[in-house]
């Protein structure tokens, strides 16, 4: 089932490229080196950080993973997302966890409570930037003030605590008793800040290289990209949110690009592909990571020790 889930995420993935084939050769035509650099830089660093911020969830929940195991379990995991359901991911990250001692339960809800974290940093990241913005984006996206408000309620450890014991009761699955800290949290939400700000910057180089020069380009950019992102998460239907998020980012940035130069529509094709290769990249270094980690057990087994399950 992972063989298959994986054939399946890379096929979807490569559809979407392909249907973006022409758009994709145009727009990057356009750009110079400097910025392909700087752009497939920065989104490297977005999605460490975001694997950061998952790991620091873990930790929350009293499992701490090392590094490697932690690059192996989410950015293999992350290849889920390009199936539309929305839930792929948390699934396959659970499975890949049991391979370094972790229990399911705990993984899921890892997984679960940092999208959540994702979800409200999001929000008020797009929220600041809106009202930085001259647009009247906020006026159309005032939601997301109550998605901040019920997400910051929803993520402190007492709340969320329950909030996993109540699933877990719905579910008529076995209760599982997962406290979270404070400390954890509190550094997850760190991380995904970080990893917006990344992604800003990302948006920004690549909106001056079609002619973007707005003073609050970056506040703006940051803001569009994060509620683009938050759009595109909650229409599951929609593999790793293509579509909706294209569109968001169009009606953000339009009072601050122009319509006729395309810098906007640009930027949802550039930036796709700059994601899709970032996830690509790591995902091969989760593997080859997950084969090193494989070939070391089987070593410590044939040597007569038991094998490293926290590795």
């Amino acid at each position: 089932m992972k063989w298959v889930a994986a054939v399946v995420a890379i096929g979807l993935l490569a559809l979407g490229i392909a249907r973006q084939w022409e758009a994709i050769v145009a727009d990057f035509a356009r750009l110079d080196a400097v910025t392909v650099t700087v752009g497939l830089v920065t989104t490297l660093a977005a999605l460490v950080t975001n694997m950061l911020s998952w790991r620091a969830m873990m930790a929350a929940t009293g499992a701490r993973v090392r590094l490697a195991p932690a690059a192996s379990i989410f950015f293999v995991g992350q290849l889920g997302k390009y199936i539309p359901g929305g839930v792929w991911s948390i699934a396959a990250q659970a499975e890949l966890g049991r391979s370094h001692g972790l229990a399911r339960t705990g993984s899921a809800v890892a997984s679960l409570a940092s999208m959540l974290v994702s979800m409200v940093t999001a929000a008020l990241v797009g929220i600041v930037a809106l009202l930085v913005s001259a647009t009247d984006g906020l006026a159309h996206y005032w939601w997301l003030a109550v998605v901040v408000v019920l997400g910051l309620v929803a993520l402190t450890p007492p709340v969320l605590s329950r909030l996993i014991a109540l699933a877990f009761r719905v579910l008529r699955r076995p209760s599982a008793s997962v406290r979270l800290t404070w400390s954890g949290t509190a550094m997850s939400m760190t991380w995904s800040v970080a990893m917006w700000v990344l992604y800003g910057v990302q948006a920004t180089v690549v909106l001056r290289a079609f002619g973007a020069a707005d003073p609050s380009l970056f506040a703006v950019a940051t803001g569009a990209y994060a509620v683009a992102w938050l759009v595109g998460f909650l229409v599951v239907i929609a593999p790793a949110g293509l579509g909706p998020r294209e569109g968001v980012l169009l009606l953000l940035l339009a009072g601050i690009v122009s319509p006729s130069g395309g810098a906007a529509l640009a930027l949802a094709v550039v930036s796709r592909v700059f994601m899709t290769l970032g996830d690509l990249l790591l995902a091969a270094l989760g593997s080859a990571l997950a084969v090193r980690h494989r070939r070391a057990a089987r070593r410590r087994v044939t040597a007569g020790d038991l094998p490293d399950r926290h590795w």
